[in-house]
């Protein structure tokens, strides 16, 4: 029988999108999709907006400390605004405060009704289930508005704001059983990019097979990925870049070893290859402590060199008297969390060696604009020191993806020959 978690339920059916920014209009979708024997079909209402981008990092923070709480049986966690930005690993200014109260309202609006069927060759007819749910079943927070005028907009969370959140019943029971900890934490925060982190989520979910092990290769028809990652298939072009910006970087992790995409547009095929496999002996001495399978084998192959270093540690508190409250919980926590444990973590060369390449751009390479025109618009910036005149914005969205290659790659030049190239192409006065 197939694993039936909640938390996996919402990272296959699409719900946040793998997309950096989302119109607030976004409020309702309807998206059918075939991955491997199942066919799916998505309907989702959002009433704040569909979640996006960075709201996955916010998710997997309450999680993260829901979990370490304990999973207290109510399904509630309270935490203030400066704890939840600090374990998303996003920045504590006044940007992401704000960023932070829109989060956590898409997340708490977001309801989805999700079909799943597969074709029963014995029975010769579909047999599935339909699902309807959400994430965050009460949510309350502590929140301000800087100026007296229209007080219920531009609204932000402080630092010591504090937020009280209430999962629904069936995803605060997948918190329970770890399955959101078939991500590495330490992973996801080098990535840096918010669609890598998304897509990364999207494919651990569906490497998840019905014997509960991670696969090693994953094929898939290139419009049903698409709609599995809530990715536009109107806008093709757009989609195909945000993935494969997102594929780049998870190569440079060491996490994929290869992406094919074959055949041509929505018609073609696309095939992942993962580089990391569970040592089978690590998995099965974390199977006998109690772990989940999907989990043992992601922290077999993410960290390896920690896991008899781990279980020593927890072995060596146990006989002092100490008892968790979840023995599995605490070895995964002792894996993944080194230091706080005590002990120093080891990694392969070549895994220290991929962190180097990343820390070097990754300032860079985070806040970088996802889309050609950004980055044009960027260079158009800093070139003129000011914004360019309205009709070179017009000329710069009538341009060709053609044109918009060529003007960026003058824009790359010294100043002079920069603005000289970039004028005969748009073909204004700047």
């Amino acid at each position: 029988m197939e694993i039936r978690i909640n938390e996996l339920d919402l990272t296959r059916a699409g719900i946040i999108s793998v997309q950096r920014d989302l119109a607030p209009s976004e409020i309702s979708w309807e998206t059918e999709y075939t991955i491997g024997e199942v066919m799916y079909r998505v309907t989702g209402s959002a009433f704040h907006g569909r979640p996006h981008g960075r709201d996955a990092d916010v998710l997997l923070a309450l999680q993260t400390l829901f979990f370490r709480a304990g999973c207290p049986e109510s399904n509630t966690i309270e935490l203030s605004a400066a704890q939840l930005l600090a374990a998303s690993g996003h920045s504590r200014n006044g940007q992401y405060y704000a960023g932070l109260r829109e989060s956590l309202l898409r997340l708490s609006g977001v309801k989805w009704t999700l079909v799943r069927t597969q074709f029963d060759e014995k029975r010769q007819r579909h047999l599935g289930a339909t699902t309807t749910t959400g994430i965050i079943a009460e949510m309350e927070v502590m929140d301000q508005a800087t100026g007296s005028h229209r007080p219920f907009e531009q609204r932000e969370l402080s630092e010591a704001s504090p937020i009280k959140i209430s999962f629904v019943p069936s995803f605060a029971s997948s918190i329970r059983d770890g399955f959101f900890q078939i991500l590495d934490g330490e992973l996801l925060s080098r990535l840096g990019q918010p669609q890598a982190r998304s897509l990364y989520r999207v494919l651990q979910a569906h490497r998840v097979t019905a014997a509960g092990s991670l696969a090693g290769e994953l094929s898939f028809k290139f419009k049903d990925w698409l709609a599995a990652c809530g990715l536009e298939e109107e806008r093709l072009d757009n989609s195909k870049r945000t993935l494969e910006a997102a594929h780049e970087r998870l190569k440079v992790e060491g996490y994929l070893d290869e992406v094919t995409i074959t055949g041509r547009g929505r018609t073609g095929n696309i095939h992942y290859r993962f580089s990391l496999e569970a040592a089978p002996e690590l998995v099965d001495v974390l199977l006998e402590r109690g772990i989940t399978r999907p989990v043992a084998e992601a922290l077999a192959a993410d960290h390896p060199a920690r896991i008899k270093v781990a279980l020593r540690v927890v072995d060596e508190r146990l006989e002092t008297g100490w008892k968790p409250r979840s023995l599995p919980a605490a070895i995964v926590d002792a894996i993944r969390n080194p230091k706080k444990w005590g002990y120093a973590a080891t990694e392969s060369h070549e895994k220290t060696s991929r962190k180097e390449v990343v820390a070097r751009d990754r300032a860079q390479e985070e806040e970088a604009p996802s889309e050609p025109r950004e980055t044009v618009l960027a260079f158009l910036k800093l070139h003129l020191r000011r914004s360019p005149s309205d009709q070179a914005l017009e000329a710069l969205a009538s341009l060709s993806e053609a044109g918009v290659t060529a003007l960026l790659t003058a824009l790359k030049q010294e100043k002079a020959e920069a603005l000289q190239g970039a004028e005969a192409i748009l073909m204004v006065e700047l």
